[in-house]
């Protein structure tokens, strides 16, 4: 009786084993590859060469324009720190001038509250700028790699003002 119940066990394992072999393996497979959309490199259609190229230069044209308008704003905003520099130094010079017996507080109070009214000014004007400036820069690394965003135009002009003789004030 033991081997009647060994034939019929052994046989069912087995299939069992091979069937559970299948499946696992049936579902380990990868896909087919796909097949070539030509059949030869020679008839292939180009990959669209001339259009890149042509992608390529009105990326760098746009790229160019956003140098040149951030060049812009970057002079105005020179410009515009020239100017307050000049009030300030107007204000200073009338300090500066008034007499000793003279009340030297509202002069005083004058370049005080100038040079406080120019540090916030100068201050938003470079944080309104530094968002867009780092935008540009990732444009250049997006195209010329990090060699090109010290190619930008922007990085190679001086943008450290010249220093200027101090005055002392007269006190």
């Amino acid at each position: 009786m033991k081997k009647h119940h060994l034939n019929v066990l052994v046989p069912g394992i087995l299939a069992a084993a091979a069937l559970a072999l299948a499946v696992g393996v049936g579902a380990q497979t990868p896909p087919p590859p796909a097949p070539p959309a030509t059949k030869s490199p020679q008839t292939a259609p180009m990959t669209g060469h001339h259009m890149e190229s042509a992608a390529t230069e009105k990326r760098e044209a746009d790229l160019k324009a956003e140098c040149q308008a951030l060049m812009a704003k970057r002079q105005a905003m020179q410009d515009k720190l020239k100017a307050m520099d000049a009030d300030l130094d107007k204000l200073v010079a009338t300090m500066n001038a008034a007499k000793p017996e003279v009340n030297m507080e509202p002069a005083m109070a004058a370049v005080i509250n100038e040079l406080v009214a120019q540090r916030k000014a100068s201050r938003a004007m470079m944080m309104e700028m530094q968002p867009e400036m780092m935008a540009h820069m990732m444009h250049h690394m997006h195209m010329q790699g990090t060699k090109g965003a010290m190619e930008c135009p922007m990085m190679k002009t001086g943008t450290a003002p010249e220093p200027k003789a101090e005055e002392k004030p007269k006190m």
